[in-house]
C-alpha cells in the first residue's frame, strides 16, 4: 500500500476524496492549508499498489494538482482489531508506474553512473591480470550494467521507444568505459599474453545463454516486488545481471590492447547475449502478466504524472 500526499486549491478537497473512494482508497483525511500565495486542501491518501496509477490517471485533470508518492510501502490499518494480521499480510506487488519512474530517475546522473563503471574496469583488470577470482566479484558488485539492462527490459517490455533507446545508449556507454579503463591498464603495464582466467572466461559453453535468462528473470522479480515481500536485494540480483558482464568487458578491453581478436570476439558475444537474454525473459515476464505492459505511460508523456 502507498501513501500519497495531494495538493489542490481550497474546495476541491473534496473532489480528490471522491476519487479516492472509488478506487477503494482508505484512511483518508482532508487538511486545510496556506500555500505560498493560495489557500490549499491536502488530502492523505492510502491505497493499493495495484490502484496508485488508476488514482492518478483520474486525478491528472485537476488543475493546479500537486502529488507527493511516498515509494515505500506503508501499514494502513482500519478495524476490527481481529482482521489487523490479515490487513498486514496483504502484500502486493509494486504498482506499475513505480516501476517505470524508477527506471526514469535512474537514467538521471552519468557522472556517478560512469565512474562505477571505470571503477568496475580497475577491478576487473586486476582480477584478470593476477588470476584472481574473487575481485572479479568484487568488479560485479561495482559494475552499474544491471539498471540499464533492465531499464531496456521494462521498454521492451511496455513498449517505450524513447526510454529504450536511453537505457541501450547507458548499457554500452557503462560497457564502453569499463573496456577502455581496462584496454588503457594492459597498455600502461605492456601486458603481452592473455593470463590463464583470461582465457578461462572467454570461453563460450553451451549453457552460456541461462545466466542471462535467469540474471533477467530475477531483475524482473525484484523490480515488481514490493519492499516487504522481497526475500532477494537489489544488490544480489544486480550482481547476478552483471555477472555475465564484468568479466567479458575487462577480457575486450585487455584483449584489444595485446591484439587478441579471438577473445574479443568471444567477450563481444557474452555482452550482446546478456542483453538478448534479459529481454527475452522480461518480454516472457511480461506476456505472464509479472511486468506492467498494460499501461500506456511511455516517456514521452509520463509529464503529466511527475508533479512536484
Amino acid at each position: 500500500m502507498r501513501q500519497l500526499i495531494v495538493q489542490v486549491q481550497r474546495g476541491q478537497g473534496q473532489e480528490v476524496l471522491d476519487i479516492a473512494k472509488s478506487v477503494n482508497a482508505i484512511n483518508l483525511a482532508q487538511l486545510e492549508a496556506t500555500g505560498c500565495d493560495e489557500l490549499l486542501d491536502l488530502v492523505l491518501i492510502h491505497v493499493s499498489n495495484q490502484h496508485v496509477e488508476k488514482l492518478l490517471g483520474k486525478l491528472e485533470n485537476i488543475p493546479k494538482l500537486h502529488i507527493t508518492l511516498l515509494p515505500t510501502g506503508v501499514i494502513a490499518l482500519s478495524p476490527p482489531a481481529s482482521q489487523a494480521p490479515q490487513q498486514v499480510k496483504n502484500v502486493e506487488e509494486r504498482s506499475p508506474i513505480e516501476i517505470f519512474l524508477s527506471g526514469l530517475q535512474s537514467v538521471g546522473s552519468w557522472r556517478g553512473f560512469l565512474g562505477y563503471a571505470a571503477v568496475a574496469g580497475v577491478v576487473v583488470w586486476i582480477g584478470l591480470y593476477t588470476n584472481t577470482i574473487y575481485l572479479l566479484t568484487a568488479a560485479m558488485l561495482i559494475a552499474p550494467f544491471a539498471g540499464p539492462a533492465m531499464n531496456v527490459a521494462i521498454a521492451t517490455a511496455r513498449g517505450d521507444s524513447q526510454l529504450l533507446w536511453r537505457g541501450i545508449l547507458r548499457y554500452f556507454a557503462a560497457l564502453a568505459m569499463t573496456i577502455t579503463v581496462a584496454g588503457m591498464l594492459s597498455l600502461i603495464m605492456r601486458q603481452n599474453i592473455a593470463t590463464s582466467l583470461m582465457l578461462e572466461r572467454s570461453q563460450i559453453s553451451s549453457v552460456a545463454v541461462l545466466l542471462p535468462l535467469a540474471a533477467g528473470a530475477a531483475g524482473a522479480l525484484n523490480l515488481v516486488q514490493s519492499q516487504r515481500s522481497s526475500l532477494v536485494s537489489g544488490a544480489a540480483t544486480g550482481m547476478l545481471v552483471a555477472a555475465s558482464l564484468a568479466p567479458p568487458a575487462g577480457i575486450v578491453g585487455m584483449a584489444s590492447a595485446i591484439a587478441r581478436w579471438d577473445l574479443v570476439v568471444s567477450g563481444l558475444f557474452l555482452l550482446l547475449l546478456q542483453l538478448v537474454g534479459i529481454n527475452f525473459t522480461a518480454a516472457l515476464f511480461a506476456f505472464l502478466g509479472c511486468l506492467p505492459k498494460e499501461y500506456g505511460i511511455h516517456e514521452a508523456n509520463a509529464g503529466c504524472f511527475l508533479w512536484h
